[in-house]
């Protein structure tokens, strides 16, 4: 396996050989940024590498509660409960509301993770064709039982095909059913899309009054959990929402008092990272660029890919064999993508998955769609 030696950017260090990278989820580049690394570093001098305790105990260090300042600053809500793991964060934000849904409907190319939540929860779950609010529809009125409560389950943004949830079709499925919701998973959507990058919610103007809809005969309620290890340049699971509903998310989960806060260097990159989005939504800009560049390009190719902001490009070329071979040849020209035979959402055949960065320069754009047109 390849081994990564050096921070996740727009050039990297692969098995002592530098590539332009244009693999995993580093969407704006503050893995690397030098502020992010120098609080994380200043927080491990100060508090070590983690309290060694649960947050419920002496766990609350001051870089983990300013992770969730800066999250509830970030989200424009009232409070935020951050945690160690993004991988649980749909589980954690189920379990605050698990008593309030009879059943869920899953997107069938949903993360694992969301898909683990949903197992775990021992709720009955029925899976929809991905994207298809008919086919939603359809598995609402043959599965739901008289008087359900159903709870859909998405990714915002699918990891490795880009795509978007269609939100708004999903409401309007569901303003029949009395005390429904939609819980998104968010982790690639938040810091790219919306205007303040708060994610798939926003983009669609759906943000307002999220997790904090305890009345379940108030309409749709829309739940969000996000991971900030993504676009917003930390680690761990993050929720934001009303003061009520994360006491209500904290005292169900025992990522509050059972696990070990999340380490305080870590905690510290992130608040800062936090900071840093909000006082440069240039960031997102860049980013918007760059993937309209490599978007048009691709198309120039004569592949077909969507004009959103996503900076997640799926291309199918041929078979499993020939997309291995065009990711070897691209890394034999200093070229790093993804082929992924196996994950949420692939092909039977599997598929390359592109992502592009904010800290990508036109340049660099530029030989990456060169060079794959080259080995196709």
């Amino acid at each position: 396996m390849p081994t990564l030696e050096s921070p996740p950017g727009a050039v990297v260090r692969i098995d002592g050989r530098e590539y332009l990278y244009f693999v995993g989820t580093g969407y704006l580049g503050l893995q690397g940024n030098s502020e992010v690394i120098r609080a994380a570093c200043q927080a491990t001098a100060r508090y070590g590498l983690h309290s060694a305790t649960s947050r419920a105990g002496f766990g609350n260090t001051p870089p983990t509660l300013a992770v969730e300042r800066r999250a509830a600053e970030f989200f424009g809500c009232e409070a935020a409960f951050y945690f160690s793991a993004g991988y649980a964060s749909a589980g954690v934000l189920l379990r605050a509301v698990e008593n309030r849904f009879g059943a869920l409907f899953l997107d069938e190319y949903s993360h694992c993770s969301v898909a683990d939540a949903a197992r775990q929860s021992g709720r009955p779950t029925f899976s929809f064709r991905h994207r298809d609010a008919g086919d939603l529809a359809d598995c609402l009125r043959r599965r739901l039982p008289p008087g359900g409560r159903p709870l859909v389950m998405t990714d915002g943004v699918f990891s490795v095909r880009g795509t978007i949830a269609p939100l708004v079709e999903y409401r309007k499925m569901l303003v029949e059913y009395a005390g429904s919701g939609v819980l998104v998973d968010d982790a690639h959507g938040v810091g790219v899309l919306g205007c303040c990058g708060r994610g798939t919610l926003e983009h669609f103007g759906l943000l307002k009054d999220v997790n904090s809809c305890d009345d379940v005969n108030a309409g749709v309620a829309f739940l969000l959990c996000a991971a900030l290890s993504k676009a917003l340049g930390g680690f761990g699971g993050i929720i934001p929402g009303s003061r009520r509903f994360i006491e209500q998310t904290r005292s169900a989960s025992h990522w509050y008092d059972g696990a070990t806060a999340p380490p305080s260097p870590v905690a510290a990159a992130s608040a800062r990272a936090l900071e840093l989005i909000e006082a440069d939504p240039e960031m997102r800009v860049r980013l918007w660029a760059n993937v309209a560049q490599l978007k048009t390009g691709l198309r120039a190719l004569g592949f077909d890919v969507d004009d959103t902001p996503v900076p997640i490009i799926y291309l199918v070329v041929g078979d499993a064999e020939n997309m291995q071979r065009i990711e070897g040849e691209l890394m034999q020209r200093g070229i790093a993508v993804a082929y992924k035979s196996s994950y949420s959402g692939v092909d039977s055949s599997g598929g390359l998955r592109i992502a592009v960065f904010a800290t990508h320069t036109p340049e660099q754009i530029e030989r990456l769609i060169s060079n794959l047109q080259s080995v196709l």
